[in-house]
């Protein structure tokens, strides 16, 4: 099972559309998850139009109708979904440790820093996939969660 995650990505505020690469990355997957800050809809037209199953959460920048949170099980794994914008200083790893042990999760997916990061602690693996659209004057990128029976890797695109 491939995860496509990506966020940030602020269409149509900040940029007008998920370049070609991120977006055949996303679409070649089986779910796809977004971290929130899409700031309009055409991001959750996005999503639809790859008719894939997928989980979109709300960041500080939505004015939409979504959840702040998500959790769903795939393949026996736990994963929570959050833009992660109550955590202060922004993308702080302890803060985001206590959130994955209080829902008891796996795989812990946040955004918000726009910035590309996996790590992992006490076999909980947490994925940044940074801003789908370069915004903050970076590369756009995306994540691939491929989980395999008991194992779950992370590639960054």
């Amino acid at each position: 099972m491939k995860i496509g995650v990506f966020g940030d990505s602020h269409v149509p505020d900040r940029a007008s559309e998920i370049p070609d690469e991120i977006r055949e990355e996303l679409y070649a997957c089986d779910f796809i998850v977004c971290t929130g800050d899409l700031t309009g809809e055409e991001i959750i037209d996005f999503v639809k139009k790859s008719g894939k199953p997928h989980k979109i959460v709300r960041g500080n920048m939505d004015h939409l109708d979504l959840p702040k949170m998500e959790s769903i099980d795939i393949e026996g794994k736990k994963i929570v979904i959050t833009h992660s914008d109550e955590i202060l200083p922004r993308g702080d790893k302890d803060q985001l440790f206590a959130i994955a042990k209080r829902y008891g999760c796996d795989i812990l997916i946040y955004g918000h820093t726009h910035t590309q990061e996996t790590w992992e602690r006490d076999g909980i693996i947490f994925v940044n996939p940074g801003s789908a659209t370069g915004c903050g004057n970076e590369k756009p990128h995306c994540a691939v969660i491929e989980i395999d029976k008991d194992n779950a890797t992370v590639r960054k695109v």
